[in-house]
Order: structure tokens, then C-alpha cells, then sequence
């Protein structure tokens, strides 16, 4: 069963994304703040980071850059998920390494496939 790592701190969305993800035979693994998000990611090894880019403590574009710097978590996939439509924040994102973006509010069948097309499941 693929891991994901959720940092996302809404926890109606949090739910949303749970529960379709589940239903798809997809391990969910969830942190509210971004605090904890690049230790999870290291001991976890996930197959995919759904990553929100306003998260409390440590925010998203951080947390990439570390990701992208660490030779051990440099592959993981990361999906950015935000409510920032803000075209230069989104490229920054890319360049830093993030595989794509989804904006809130969000289609579940739009979550899915992307979520499909970079863990190869």
C-alpha cells in the first residue's frame, strides 16, 4: 500500500483528502503544522508529499527546500496544496522541485489522478 504524507492544518479538508485517498488503498499519514513535516518525511520515507504551502510553525516552501536539499528525500514526489493561486509562488515552487500543485478548493477526481500519475499506482 503507497505511503502518503499529508501536511495539511484544516482538518475538514484533511478529512476530505483522508478519506478519498483510503478508498483508493493509499496509507495516510497526517501532520497539522509543518513542524514535523521534514523529520516525518525522513523516518517515513513516503512515496508521495501532499504539501500545503500556508502551513503553522514551518511553512511549505521551507520545508521543500530542505526536502530538496537531503540526498535521502530528494525523490520523494511532493504535491503542493494551496489556496495561493499566485503564479511566481507556484513556479518557485516547481523550480524548488515540487512535482505539482493542486488549488483550493480542490476536485476529488482531480486529487486522485494526481495522486495516480506520481506515485505509478
Amino acid at each position: 500500500m503507497p505511503k502518503i504524507l499529508l501536511a495539511e492544518d484544516s482538518d475538514i479538508i484533511a478529512r476530505i483528502i483522508v478519506h478519498k485517498l483510503e478508498k483508493e488503498n493509499y496509507s495516510i499519514f497526517r501532520l497539522s503544522t509543518g513542524e514535523k513535516v521534514y523529520e516525518t518525511a525522513l523516518s517515513l520515507n513516503p512515496d508521495l508529499l501532499i504539501l500545503d504551502l500556508l502551513l503553522p510553525i514551518r511553512n511549505g516552501i521551507t520545508i521543500l527546500r530542505d526536502l530538496k536539499s537531503n540526498p535521502v528525500t530528494t525523490n520523494i514526489p511532493v504535491i503542493i496544496f494551496t489556496t495561493n493561486n499566485n503564479e511566481e509562488m507556484l513556479q518557485s515552487a516547481i523550480k524548488l522541485g515540487a512535482v505539482d500543485y493542486i488549488l483550493k478548493p480542490f476536485s476529488t477526481s482531480e486529487l486522485t489522478a494526481k495522486v495516480k500519475k506520481h506515485t505509478n499506482f
